[in-house]
């Protein structure tokens, strides 16, 4: 019972000790650091947040926007490649409610991340790969595409094709500089008969996507392969439909159907003040029963859902910045998991019921140094307006500091309590991690 009182005195208390022992600048680490002759703090204020060179080197695929168009030096094989390597430190207490309590803590390795082939090659191509390896037998591929940039630096377009992070956000809506993305990016709506799946933050999607750069003002349009849903291990589980052993099934709705995402960044300064809107419209076929054996066609209806998000951060100077956002999202479902409706007629969207979720969060970030961020964030999602005491809550204190070069240690410490009921206990969750980071 002792342990979740002491995650937030143990955190404070690292943040202190780093920020007193980090040193004021950081050499140039990755691939693309040693390609360009510069530190980090060039593109990042701390990694992995971009700072407004940083998010425009990306969009002109790894490489000055002024280099658009122009050869490049000769290769060299260290300046497409880099290698990661993170281990991390857990204590977890849980509170299930009436005296039902469990506390683990572990030390394991999280993952081992490898970039090949990424950086820009000829006048006006770029490339991503991020293949990472986690436990015995687990591959994820979470970035592979072509990028190819044509323009000038003031005014140019960006197109990219292949498997990517759902979006390039600037400020509130980019990397956090915790471990933890806020709630409403990571939850999915459910309206007490089951989850719909959906993240906007954690499935790494098939897609291609069109992007205009101009001044301080971007804007981009995605076409997403989409999600499914189907049995794994007698468990239902959403997969993007990214190609091989992920793809849609035959005989579905949506088996061929594709999702559509608008976003837009607006940087105000150079300090990282800036505002992002989102935008996505999906549609997929969601499990009408309980048997995860039995989902097919015939028990699935179609779920066609909204998502709107918007992002603000700004500094008050370079020490000290606010970020926050919102999100509101609409979504379709069966009342009562009516299957006579699926055996009457073609089930659409317009068909359903529908009900909202909403959620918003609020973060105050300090910079001790140029590269170390000390920080928390308050979170609040409701999965649905129409379900009663089922709003989930979080408070968030982190450390992100980057020891020398190459190695970095992040802190988290967080507090969750989600509503189960106008007469059941919160169901509480208190967690701490120390995560160590070590790339080259």
């Amino acid at each position: 019972m002792k342990t979740k009182y002491i995650l937030i005195p143990a955190t404070l208390g690292l943040v202190l000790i780093l920020g007193a022992v980090v040193p004021q600048s950081a050499k140039s680490i990755p691939a693309f650091a040693r390609k360009e002759g510069v530190a980090c703090a060039v593109c990042h204020t701390t990694v992995p947040h971009l700072n407004e060179y940083g998010f425009n080197y990306r969009k002109a695929g790894f490489r000055d926007p002024g280099d658009i168009g122009k050869e490049l030096p000769e290769f060299n094989f260290a300046d497409v490649f880099s290698a990661r390597v993170q281990a991390r430190y857990d204590v977890k207490h849980r509170d299930f409610g009436n005296n039902n309590t469990t506390t683990t803590n572990q030390l394991q390795l999280h993952e081992i991340t490898l970039y090949p082939a990424s950086g820009s090659f000829g006048k006006h191509y770029g490339s991503l790969f991020e293949m990472s390896f986690a436990g015995e037998d687990f591959v994820e591929l979470e970035n592979a595409y072509l990028r190819y940039v044509w323009g000038t630096e003031d005014a140019f377009w960006s197109a990219r094709l292949g498997l990517f992070h759902p979006f390039e956000g600037y400020g509130g809506s980019d990397r956090p500089f915790s471990l933890s993305r806020p709630l409403f990016q990571g939850a999915t709506s459910n309206n007490g008969m089951g989850s719909t799946f959906f993240k906007m933050w954690g499935f790494d999607q098939a897609g291609a996507e069109l992007a205009y750069v101009k001044g301080r003002t971007s804007a981009s349009v995605t076409l997403f392969n989409g999600i499914f849903v189907a049995n794994d291990e007698g468990a239902f589980k959403a997969f993007p439909a990214s190609g091989g052993h992920l793809t849609k099934k035959a005989g579905f709705t949506n088996d061929d159907s594709k999702d559509v995402q608008l976003f837009l960044n607006q940087i105000i300064d150079e300090n990282g003040s800036g505002v992002s809107l989102y935008y996505y419209f999906g549609q997929s076929d969601l499990p009408a029963t309980n048997n995860p054996a039995a989902f097919s066609p015939g028990s699935a209806f179609e779920n066609d859902f909204h998502r709107v998000a918007g992002y603000g951060s700004y500094a008050f100077s370079p020490k000290a910045e606010a970020m926050g956002g919102f999100a509101w999202g609409q979504d379709h479902f069966i009342p009562n998991s009516n299957l006579a409706i699926l055996n009457t007629a073609e089930v659409t969207g317009d068909a359903l019921d529908t009900f909202n979720s909403i959620g918003f969060f609020g973060e105050a970030d300090f910079h001790p140094t140029d590269i170390t961020t000390v920080g928390g964030r308050f979170d609040w999602f409701d999965p649905s307006s129409d379900v009663d005491n089922n709003e989930v809550w979080a408070a968030t204190g982190f450390a992100n500091v980057p020891l020398n070069d190459g190695f970095q240690v992040i802190v988290e410490a967080k507090h969750k309590q989600t509503k189960v009921g106008a007469n059941a206990d919160d169901f509480k969750d208190d967690s701490f991690q120390v995560r160590m980071i070590w790339i080259q």
